[in-house]
């Protein structure tokens, strides 16, 4: 004979229901203790924060009145006697007026004047350049009728220019003659060049500086040319 079974008595048939609500409260349990959070307890009252003041008492003070100073007694003025003399210290001032017939004697300051010197000034420094009396056409056709051309210069062919330089002096005349031309022709002519030159000395007008002759350095060419 089968036994059966009451449905009602079987416990079995409710397992995995109460399985799944026990799995629910386990996880809760678990979630709830690792988000649960624990605060410090903290009191406090307005007075913990009330400061306590000490009253300061301020003494008054009264401050004393000084009396002004008394007035200064008024100066002596002192008396004197119509016969006594006062000496005054003040220096004499001088009369300077004149009288109508008296004469004023006008004194002629010179002006300056410019300083006598050696000085040897170039042609842009001066006031007047110096020239050749006749201007410079005539000081030109004085050298060509007067330079000697040297006749071993004549013979060899020698042409060229060659620069003399000179003082032209406060009185016309000339000093100090010189040739500075950096090539030389040779063969006489730099001798013949400064021979011309100083014949010319005294044919000169003077270089004027404030009006007034000095000494001026001049540079003239020469030239040696062989005529065709």
């Amino acid at each position: 004979m089968e036994v059966k079974k009451n449905p009602k008595a079987d416990v079995t048939k409710l397992r995995s229901v109460l399985f799944l609500v026990g799995m629910c409260i386990s996880l809760s349990s678990v979630y709830a203790l690792i988000n649960y959070k624990k605060y410090d307890k903290v009191t406090s009252s307005m007075a913990d924060y009330v400061y306590e003041e000490e009253e300061v008492e301020v003494e008054q003070t009264v401050q004393e009145e000084t009396p002004p100073p008394p007035p200064e007694a008024p100066p002596q003025l002192e008396i004197v006697e119509d016969d006594v003399v006062i000496e005054d210290d003040q220096p004499e001032i001088e009369d300077t007026e004149t009288d109508d017939d008296e004469r004023v004697e006008i004194v002629d300051i010179p002006e300056d004047e410019p300083e006598e010197t050696n000085e040897v000034f170039e042609f842009y420094q001066v006031q007047k350049k110096a020239e050749f009396k006749g201007g410079e056409a005539a000081m030109m056709r004085f050298i060509g009728e007067n330079l000697e051309y040297p006749q071993i210069a004549i013979e060899e062919d020698i042409e060229g220019k060659i620069m003399v330089q000179f003082v032209v002096n406060e009185n016309g005349t000339i000093s100090n003659v010189q040739v500075i031309s950096a090539r030389k022709l040779g063969f006489g002519c730099e001798e013949a060049a400064m021979a011309v030159v100083k014949k010319m000395s005294g044919m000169w007008t003077p270089a004027l500086q404030r009006d007034k002759p000095v000494k001026m350095r001049f540079r003239l060419p020469v030239r040696f040319q062989l005529a065709n």
